[in-house]
């Protein structure tokens, strides 16, 4: 009798481990919105790992909660990362890991600078990408540096800084 107890809750013991087996999301508990949304995978469901299917969910909950415009522009994004490249892809998974590790105050300032160069012209900005483009490592580096510098200077530091380049440039 001891032997079979054992041998059951070793049995349960291991059925508990294997990843998905016993907390798994089965179709038929879905609710209606969310097998309607996610419909084209009701075949295949059941092969689909447990991290994904909880994923697929907050997906579609997600999804439930958008206004008609909104959902448009989640089309269009899709139509546009179905479009990229594997290499351009990555490139956009990693610019969205450094943007998850930035703080709040960081991630406001990268608005705020998106904000003033869409504020620019056509012309200016497709004058300042040129010229990104063809700038070195070091040299973007060396940008950036001086960039930080006068963003956390002082009004009257700021003033000099303008000033300066002003000069250098010869203006």
């Amino acid at each position: 009798m001891k032997t079979e107890h054992l041998l059951l809750t070793l049995c349960i013991a291991c059925f508990c481990l294997v990843p998905g087996s016993v907390n798994a999301i089965s179709w038929a508990e879905l609710d209606r919105e969310t097998q309607r949304i996610l419909a084209p995978l009701e075949g295949r469901w059941g092969q689909l790992p447990e991290n994904r299917r909880e994923r697929l969910v907050k997906g579609a909950e997600r999804w439930s909660g958008l206004t008609p415009a909104q959902r448009q522009r989640a089309r269009k994004n899709l139509q546009r990362w179905r479009s990229l490249s594997p290499e351009q892809r990555e490139r956009l998974k990693q610019r969205l890991k450094r943007w998850n590790t930035l703080s709040d105050a960081e991630k406001q300032a990268v608005r705020e600078r998106r904000a003033w160069f869409r504020s620019l012209p056509a012309e200016r900005r497709e004058n300042l990408r040129e010229r990104w483009k063809k700038m070195t490592l070091e040299q973007r580096d060396r940008l950036r540096r001086r960039l930080q510098r006068y963003r956390e200077a002082s009004p009257e530091e700021r003033a000099e800084m303008r000033r300066a380049f002003r000069e250098r440039r010869g203006r």
